[in-house]
């Protein structure tokens, strides 16, 4: 009996690592489906360039300076957030008062469609989208300029600018901490997204205007002026938007260690 009892206790002591072996096999399963889930979240803020998903970029410097214990350094991190957001605002004011004003004299640009043809609707759309929303951005810019500089006008407006990013202006019960409020992230974002989707619209209308020319042909031919055109515009954005996006990469590379 002794003996027997040896066996099994053996037994269980050769059996217990193959389970042990077996119960660590299946966690790396969870973690790869939890590193594609956040390979997606990933692509996805990568995606939007930390302009319509905002990036750490944007939340961190706002989470720090609403929890930060010190109160002289709290007031610094505010003040540096609102000089650079006032840089920034002024910035995206300037670049979209230049698009705006470059979408609108498209209608004197050349025109390259044969016998005089009027552009297609859908190069006007785009191009008339990319006004509205450029003068949107203007308007943005220059709406929170002016909130920023009436806060800061304040006795407490330090304290004002952290409430009014703060989510319900309250810490959180359990935490302790502060947390940004995702509304006043993306509202702080809208002239960037302006800015960023009207000059979509202009590349889109210009490949659109520039292939248009293509398909008004009585004759067409293969290797026209027009296709030419078309296709020696098309190389040269295709290079940009792909050494474009390179940069992206990077900078996004950078922000995520």
């Amino acid at each position: 009996m002794p003996h027997n009892q040896d066996e099994e206790r053996a037994g269980e002591d050769e059996r217990t690592p193959m389970l042990g072996r077996s119960s660590r096999q299946g966690k790396p399963d969870n973690d790869d489906a939890g590193d594609s889930k956040w390979s997606i979240l990933n692509l996805l803020q990568f995606l939007g360039g930390g302009i319509y998903a905002p990036d750490p970029s944007t939340y961190d410097p706002i989470e720090i300076l609403l929890n930060t214990e010190d109160e002289k350094e709290r007031d610094d991190l505010t003040r540096k957030w609102k000089d650079n957001k006032l840089s920034e605002l002024n910035f995206v004011g300037v670049v979209s008062a230049l698009l705006a004003g470059v979408l609108t004299s498209t209608g004197s640009w050349p025109n390259i469609l044969p016998n005089g043809q009027a552009s297609p609707w859908s190069v006007r759309t785009s191009w008339y989208c990319g006004i509205i929303l450029a003068l949107f951005s203007i308007l943005c810019a220059a709406d929170q300029t002016v909130r920023l500089h009436r806060l800061s006008s304040h006795r407490d407006g330090l304290d004002n600018i952290r409430n009014l990013l703060a989510k319900n202006g309250k810490a959180n019960v359990v935490s302790g901490r502060r947390k940004p409020s995702l509304i006043q992230i993306m509202t702080w974002q809208m002239p960037v997204m302006f800015l960023t989707t009207a000059t979509l619209c202009m590349i889109v209308g210009m490949f659109l205007h520039v292939w248009s020319a293509t398909t008004h042909l009585k004759k067409p031919s293969f290797w026209d002026d027009h296709t030419k055109v078309a296709v020696t515009y098309t190389v040269v954005a295709i290079f940009s938007i792909i050494v474009f996006f390179i940069g992206q990469v990077s900078l996004f590379s950078s922000v995520r260690r």
